[in-house]
């Protein structure tokens, strides 16, 4: 039998703690070997692109994309795939396939925009519970859509975090977001007129924008040890990270090959010969398996670069499916029905 999982079925199987732990379990999997990471793979569709439609920031002559990225963690006893659709009518399309590694099967297909969601910010959650600074308080928050509730939502699982200082385009957003996001955490969190004030005496920053130029200028970061997560775009020719924070930061990825080729922020100073892959210390498994030091006296700052991986997105859904069945939840259906081989 297969479980079909909607997005308002996933809703409240598990709640934030949950998530991280599983993206913690399966790129620690990942981080000894154990497991596999299949990086995001972009195939574009020709044609104009539609302004009044989302997509991501295309390469010329392309209107949309489809994508998938896929895992392998047979620890948690999951293999899959998320293969999605992005700049065309139906908006963001994007679907799980979720296997047992140990009978073969496919378990379970699941809708990802909820998961998704609570698994990026469980991601940046995790990445900063091993990177920021001891004592951390202080958070600048870049970005004021639903990924950002989420982010601070995350991080006050694994730091307590006093204030917040959200900086984004729209001032009229922004102090919504800030209003909105103080009664629901009961955490003093205020809008920033400026970049530069939202990074005042921070300890960590978190870049969640489709801004596909920097949205601060590194210049402004303090001189003091902080952290940074930079999870929004993630095509090699945008960044979200100017370059001067990049090359005077300890750099970490979620998976390796897939961080390297698709960050902006590497892509691009790799291109001109400013740094070398080697300027990146790990990836997310690395250091969670403790491969790979946190931080170290070479930098004051450490950046980590996430777009999502097959990793996050399998340890999830794993870790989902078993918690549908205990439940009830979803919606089972069989595939191998009987048939012959006959024309």
């Amino acid at each position: 039998m297969v479980l079909l999982l909607h997005n308002h079925e996933i809703r409240g199987l598990m709640d934030l703690p949950e998530y991280i732990d599983a993206v913690e379990a399966g790129y620690r999997q990942y981080g000894t070997g154990a497991g596999v990471a299949f990086p995001r793979e972009n195939l574009w569709i020709k044609g104009e692109k539609s302004e009044s439609r989302g997509g991501g920031h295309l390469p010329a002559g392309s209107k949309a994309s489809f994508k998938f990225k896929a895992g392998l963690l047979p620890g948690l006893g999951g293999a899959g795939l998320n293969a999605y659709t992005a700049g065309l009518p139906g908006g963001l399309e994007t679907f799980m396939f979720l296997f047992d590694t140990d009978s073969g099967a496919l378990v379970a297909m699941m809708e990802v925009m909820y998961l998704s969601w609570l698994k990026t910010a469980a991601v940046s959650a995790l990445a900063t519970r091993f990177l920021a600074p001891p004592d951390s308080s202080i958070l600048a928050l870049f970005g004021a859509g639903r990924h950002a509730r989420s982010q601070l939502y995350a991080m006050i699982k694994v730091v307590d975090i006093q204030r917040v200082q959200a900086y984004s385009r729209d001032a009229g957003k922004r102090r919504a977001f800030c209003e909105q996001m103080s009664a629901e955490l009961g955490i003093e969190i205020v809008p920033a007129n400026s970049a530069k004030a939202a990074l005042r005496d921070a300890d960590i920053v978190i870049a969640i924008t489709t801004s596909p130029t920097p949205v601060f200028d590194g210049i402004d970061l303090p001189d003091k040890p902080l952290h940074i997560n930079g999870l929004g775009a993630h095509y090699p020719w945008v960044r979200e990270l100017d370059e001067y924070t990049v090359l005077n930061s300890r750099v970490f990825v979620d998976v390796w090959q897939q961080g390297i080729s698709e960050n902006g922020e590497l892509a691009m100073p790799i291109r001109e010969g400013l740094i070398s892959e080697d300027h990146v210390k790990g990836d997310l498994g690395a250091l969670v398996a403790g491969r790979v030091p946190a931080r170290a006296d070479d930098a004051k700052w450490t950046v980590f670069l996430s777009g999502g991986a097959g990793v996050d997105d399998i340890s999830v859904a794993a870790r989902l499916y078993k918690k549908a069945l205990e439940r009830g939840v979803g919606t089972e259906f069989q595939f191998n029905q009987p048939y012959e081989f006959e024309l």
